[in-house]
């Protein structure tokens, strides 16, 4: 059987629908992918960690030693930044002034 050929209007209208498809396409907003929550959840801090289950129940789990390290060195901070502020400065007179 020989092909019908296609007449041009016939030609416009598919490539019309063509670009008006392709214009849809791109100016969709792709749909956001539910994410399914993972049960329990945990935050873990440097000497304490939170875990929340779904329930509503949340438990805090302390690092006894990160939290005795971090106070210390709160101290020391502290302790080195004092010193620093009260030591006592002198102006020396210069040999002209005297």
């Amino acid at each position: 059987m020989p092909r019908k050929k296609k007449t041009e209007e016939q030609i416009i209208k598919e490539v019309s629908k063509l670009i008006a498809e392709e214009t849809l396409q791109a100016t969709d907003v792709p749909k956001k992918k539910k994410v399914k929550e993972v049960w329990p959840k945990v935050v873990k801090g440097s000497h304490l960690t939170v875990i929340t289950h779904e329930n509503g129940k949340t438990e805090l789990e302390w690092d006894d030693d990160a939290l005795t390290k971090d106070v210390q060195k709160a101290l020391t901070d502290y302790e080195n930044s004092v010193k620093v502020n009260t030591v006592k400065t002198t102006k020396r007179k210069k040999k002209n002034e005297a």
